[in-house]
C-alpha cells in the first residue's frame, strides 16, 4: 500500500520524508566533507533535511592546514554523529572497531575543543584533554574516541555553558539554551594541527 504523504508537510519541508529528494539522499549518502582535505562547508544537511551550521574556526584550524588525514565519524553511511546520541549509546558510529591511532604508534595525544567565543586559557582550559590511545592494553577504537570527544564537550558545557563570558561577536555560538544547546551538536571529524586534534562540530541552524 502506498504511503500517504501530506501535501502540507511537503510544502513545509520540500526535501523531507515522502519527497523524491529525501529518497535520493537516503539511497546516495554524500561523501564525508572531512575526507576531501579541503575547507569544510559552512552548512550541512542531515538525512531528514535539517540544516546544520559549521562551528566557526580560525584559519589555522581548517582541514587544508591539517598535518595528517582526519579521523571521520559517520552514522549509517551519513557524515556526522549527534553528540547526545553517542553519549546515550543510542547509535554506534560506522566502522566502530577501527583502531584509529594504531598506525601512529602514540600512547597519548592532545584534543582541544577550541569552542569559539571562550578563552581557552581560562580555568586551566576545561576544553582540553590528554587522551590515552591505549586502553586496557588495546588501541582505542573509533567508537570509543567519539565517546571521549563527546564527553569532553558535554563536561565543558557543564563548566562554561551559561557561566563563562563570551567574546563579543560570538554570542550566536555561546553554549546556552538561547544560542547553542549541546544536545543539538553533531561531531563530524577530528583534525590534527601540528600537535593537537581539533574536532569539527556542526550545530542545528
Amino acid at each position: 500500500m502506498a504511503q500517504f504523504v501530506d501535501p502540507q508537510q511537503l510544502m513545509r519541508n520540500p526535501i523531507g520524508p515522502g519527497t523524491t529528494a529525501h529518497y535520493q539522499r537516503m539511497t546516495n549518502p554524500p561523501r564525508h566533507p572531512s575526507a576531501m582535505h579541503a575547507d569544510m562547508p559552512p552548512f550541512f544537511h542531515l538525512p531528514d533535511g535539517k540544516r546544520l551550521a559549521r562551528l566557526p574556526r580560525a584559519v589555522l584550524f581548517t582541514p587544508s592546514q591539517e598535518s595528517i588525514p582526519a579521523i571521520t565519524f559517520s552514522t549509517n553511511g551519513f557524515p556526522g554523529a549527534r553528540v547526545k546520541d553517542v553519549l546515550k549509546a543510542t547509535i554506534i558510529v560506522d566502522a566502530p572497531n577501527d583502531r584509529v591511532f594504531e598506525h601512529h604508534g602514540w600512547r597519548s595525544t592532545n584534543i582541544a575543543l577550541e569552542w569559539p567565543g571562550y578563552d581557552p586559557r581560562a580555568a586551566n582550559d576545561p576544553g582540553h584533554l590528554r587522551l590515552f590511545t591505549i586502553v586496557d592494553g588495546a588501541p582505542i577504537t573509533r567508537n570509543r574516541l567519539a565517546g571521549e570527544v563527546c564527553s569532553l564537550l558535554w563536561n565543558y558545557n557543564s563548566k562554561v555553558g551559561g557561566k563563562a563570558p563570551v567574546t563579543r561577536g560570538f554570542e550566536r555560538w555561546a553554549l546556552h539554551p538561547d544560542a547553542v544547546h549541546v544536545s543539538d551538536v553533531w561531531l563530524l571529524s577530528l583534525h590534527y594541527y601540528r600537535n593537537v586534534w581539533i574536532p569539527e562540530f556542526y550545530v542545528k541552524d
